[in-house]
């Protein structure tokens, strides 16, 4: 999975929202500045991460941008999909084709079971992260990563049928 600068600045972004007074927000000017952005770049990522209903907007002399939700609610894979996206099962065999129009295996494709599977983790790992689970202090979020990898390996997902 490639991760774009879109994606990364996108969440910083939202991550200083998140960090904010539930009630102020913050202006485009101070979230470029806390960030090092461009006004016009955080500009941008904000209004693709309200297209998304992920903030709003407020007008006004106290006016910038307020989380929509709080950031116990709102997932990391929210956050991915409004910025970008996680390719899928699909897009991953229809780009491969070698110099056909489909994949020589479209029928029968022990590579498509295992991209399937690990687009599967990525969704589920991505939709399992809540904005508050980044925010603070980074060993904090190592120890949550890594307790629920223990986790999943006592449990694996089900297989699907």
């Amino acid at each position: 999975m490639k991760i774009t600068a879109q994606e990364e600045y996108g969440l910083r972004c939202l991550l200083q929202l998140a960090q904010a007074e539930p009630k102020e927000g913050l202006t485009v000017g101070e979230i470029a500045r806390r960030e090092g952005l461009s006004q016009a770049y955080v500009e941008k990522l904000l209004r693709l991460l309200s297209r998304a209903g992920i903030i709003h907007s407020v007008r006004g002399i106290r006016g910038g941008y307020l989380l929509n939700h709080g950031p116990g609610e709102i997932s990391l894979g929210t956050v991915v999909r409004a910025l970008g996206k996680v390719p899928t099962t699909q897009e991953i065999c229809d780009r491969f084709t070698g110099n056909r129009a489909s994949c020589i295996h479209i029928d029968d494709c022990c590579i498509r079971s295992a991209w399937s599977t690990l687009t599967q983790k990525i969704q589920s790992f991505l939709d399992g992260i809540a904005l508050s689970d980044l925010a603070g202090a980074e060993a904090k979020a190592t120890h949550l990563f890594a307790q629920r990898m223990l986790v999943e390996t006592k449990f694996p997902l089900e297989k699907s049928k």
